[in-house]
């Protein structure tokens, strides 16, 4: 059995989380989640019905109704929005109606499939509500933010907080953790305990969707690093710009053949262009299930319009997507690589050695698999191909030749072995040659250096579900 990462997970709740919600549900059994919070951010907050904006956060960054009235441009926040009382509320309970309604009437099937998919009602009661009342308010503690405290003082293991929205019920729980205990006596080995435990996602270039990490958050917990990925996922723009291997995944015609019809409620709920879906709170500029068209110019971006069906967009679901093991091991050395590509720290994406993805057409052919899961009976689906391995850490010197030792059980659709150098260290001028599963290593090669080697087994004919595994061959 695999080990699931523990984690949490904070949303301020637009149409590309409630996307990345719905998505999640499938692959639910691939993570421990302790939490899901709703929160604030620049783009969406409930407010208190009393205070503006700039009374609870004077650092504000909302570009507030100048984001979609007008040619108005406002790069570092629009000064009028802070006579804001509220900014696209959020629909609150969306979550908890998307557990009670959509997931339970699917969770029968999807149990069947895995025994890890959790419950609806587990689901209902880690659901919390965050600090939402307005853009980076921090100023109390909330149901949400004491489930993070808590998840963080208690964890033995790594803690991923993933932030959708603003990183404020994140930073509220950092606050009164420190606010608790910087002036006792056990200071010292909490500080290092949240330093070496938590590893936040999402708050992309050390900001994120608000001011409350730069204004407090890195303050207390300067050692504390966000983290990001190589590659991001779901973008609004996807369906025009995917890689070639697989940007049909992102078209018209394999949404709807594959996730949004005749696979039950769920996947019938998950968002996509010119669908006829109406968004509670939001201004007509971003209803796009009524108007397939982004019309962001104020923003710096083109005018694009969209076909019928086509993918809308997961903004946040890369937060997510690298935790899932998938036999790779990126989570044990950020280096290695994940479904996402490398992990990057400080929150900064990075620049890949190679623009192309190996894993991303794998991910997306399994959520078109697991979308059978919801309506389908255990035999007439794909499932988990299961890999054997021997020891994935192996130790050689330059030019000598090694077995890797990797065996599938049962009927796989195709299986092969590739030496990814992206993902190597080495960086002589020979190359490393790989016959199936003999490596041999090139005599240029230095102490220090090691190759990525992944076994890729596809399960199922007409649905694909794609594992590796994944060996390190260091050279001494």
């Amino acid at each position: 059995m695999i080990k699931r990462p523990k984690t949490v997970i904070t949303t301020d709740m637009e149409v590309d989380d409630m996307n990345s919600l719905i998505h999640l549900c499938l692959f639910l059994d691939q993570i421990d989640l302790k939490g899901i919070i709703y929160t604030s951010s620049q783009y969406h907050f409930n407010g208190d019905g009393i205070h503006t904006l700039k009374q609870i956060t004077p650092h504000y960054r909302t570009k507030g109704k100048a984001a979609y009235e007008g040619d108005k441009i406002a790069i570092n926040g629009d000064p009028e929005a802070g006579d804001l009382k509220e900014y696209r509320p959020m629909e609150l309970g969306w979550i908890e109606s998307l557990w009670d309604n959509e997931y339970r009437g699917a969770y029968e099937k999807l149990k069947k499939h895995s025994d890890l998919f959790p419950t609806p009602e587990y689901l209902l009661s880690i659901t919390k509500y965050g600090n939402i009342d307005f853009e980076g308010d921090v100023t109390k503690d909330t149901e949400g933010s004491n489930l993070i405290k808590e998840e963080i003082l208690k964890t033995k293991e790594d803690l991923y907080l993933q932030s959708w929205g603003g990183s404020n019920t994140i930073v509220r729980a950092l606050m009164s953790i420190y606010e608790e205990y910087h002036d006792k006596d056990e200071w010292e080995d909490i500080y290092r305990h949240v330093c070496d435990k938590v590893k936040i996602f999402g708050i992309i270039n050390g900001i994120g969707q608000d001011c409350s990490w730069q204004d407090h958050g890195q303050r207390l917990f300067p050692d504390l690093k966000p983290l990001s990925c190589e590659f991001y996922y779901g973008v609004y723009f996807s369906s025009k710009i995917m890689q070639e291997d697989c940007i049909d995944m992102f078209q018209a015609k394999w949404m709807k053949e594959n996730i949004k019809f005749d696979h039950g409620p769920l996947m019938s709920k998950y968002f996509l262009f010119g669908d006829g879906s109406y968004y509670k709170g939001e201004p007509d500029r971003y209803q796009f299930g009524i108007h397939p068209v982004i019309d962001w110019r104020n923003q710096g971006y083109p005018l694009t319009e969209f076909e019928p069906y086509e993918f809308l967009g997961e903004g946040d679901s890369c937060t997510y997507v690298q935790l899932f093991d998938a036999g790779l091991r990126g989570l044990e050395n950020h280096d290695y690589g994940t479904l996402l590509g490398r992990i990057v720290e400080d929150g900064s994406q990075g620049t890949p050695k190679n623009p192309f993805n190996p894993f991303i057409k794998g991910y997306q052919e399994e959520w078109a698999a697991r979308a059978d899961w919801c309506v389908k009976d255990y035999e007439d689906c794909v499932h988990v191909p299961e890999i054997e391995t021997g020891e994935k850490d192996l130790y050689v010197r330059p030019n000598e030749k090694i077995l890797l030792n990797a065996k599938t059980k049962g009927d796989v659709f195709s299986q092969e072995w590739i030496w990814l150098k992206e993902y190597s260290s080495y960086e002589g001028e020979k190359e490393a040659i790989l016959t199936d599963n003999e490596f041999t290593v090139p005599e240029d090669a230095r102490s220090g250096d090691y190759f990525n080697v992944i076994y890729k087994v596809v399960a199922g004919k007409e649905k694909h579900i794609t594992r590796y595994a994944q060996f390190i061959i260091h050279v001494v």
